[in-house]
């Protein structure tokens, strides 16, 4: 990766990312996240704003 492709990723606005879910549901979404950024050099140097929201009643419920 060349010094101007890091700068660049440093002034782009973060990626926002929204997880909401039970516990165990968003660890494993976040889990895989983490294995796809880690995987993709276009995404080192790039900011990452993850909003986490637990909630444990089943989705039907809290729509």
């Amino acid at each position: 990766m060349t010094t101007l492709t890091r700068i660049v990723n440093r002034l782009r606005r973060p990626l926002r990312i929204r997880l909401v879910g039970p516990s165990d549901q968003t660890a494993a979404a976040l889990h895989g996240l983490a294995q796809m950024v880690n995987r993709r050099p276009d995404m080192a140097d790039r900011r990452i704003r993850i909003d986490l929201t637990i909630r444990e009643k089943p989705m039907r419920e809290w729509r």
